[in-house]
């Protein structure tokens, strides 16, 4: 009888193996072959899955999205500050550093790819409607009164996460928090 997998857990660890090949070796230096090798697959079996590298580059950054949000998220149902929900999805430890570097790889290929294009827009979309929601209720205030604020917030996480991912030893946890720290209050006190 042959063995039966279940199509959504496989194409998940080929992206999981994919973010991790893609974080440690640049997303030139990847291929099918170094992707299957990874995630313990034949290349046939990753080619069965998705169509192209950018297809697994996709996937990846969605399984990357994901895991940033939901670091968010959890954050903010802890009752978190908006800095520590922030800080919660930048770079500070393997994973959130992986997070990062697959980030940084399909921003760059969605801007030569008109579908990658399309679901960075949707997820940089999910990450400012957060950051609206989420400045809106620490504000008690309307969404339309904290929607540029929120760009603004939003644009240095992503200027943060680029610059401790490239060079984590100048860009600990703590000097990330302070520049948060300090942007909120810049906002605030306007």
């Amino acid at each position: 009888m042959p063995k039966i997998v279940d199509r959504v857990e496989r194409r998940t660890s080929i992206a999981a193996a994919a973010a991790e090949a893609i974080a440690e070796e640049g997303i030139e230096a990847v291929t099918m072959n170094t992707i299957a090798a990874r995630a313990s697959v034949t290349t046939g079996a990753v080619t069965h899955y998705f169509v192209d590298k950018d297809e697994v580059v996709l996937e990846a950054l969605l399984l990357v999205d994901a895991s940033m949000q939901s670091r968010i998220e959890t954050a903010l149902a802890q009752d978190s500050s908006l800095v520590d929900a922030l800080l919660a999805a930048l770079p500070h430890d393997v994973e959130s550093r992986r997070d990062w570097s697959v980030w940084r790889v399909f921003s760059d290929r969605a801007s030569r790819s008109a579908s990658l294009r399309s679901q960075y827009r949707a997820s940089t979309g999910a990450w400012l409607e957060a950051a609206v929601h989420a400045l809106a209720a620490r504000r008690r205030c309307s969404i339309e009164d904290v929607a540029l604020d929120a760009e603004v917030i939003v644009s240095t996480v992503d200027a943060i996460g680029d610059a401790a991912s490239v060079d984590p030893r100048n860009w600990p946890m703590a000097r990330q928090r302070r520049v948060l720290e300090h942007l909120l209050s810049v906002l605030d006190a306007r």
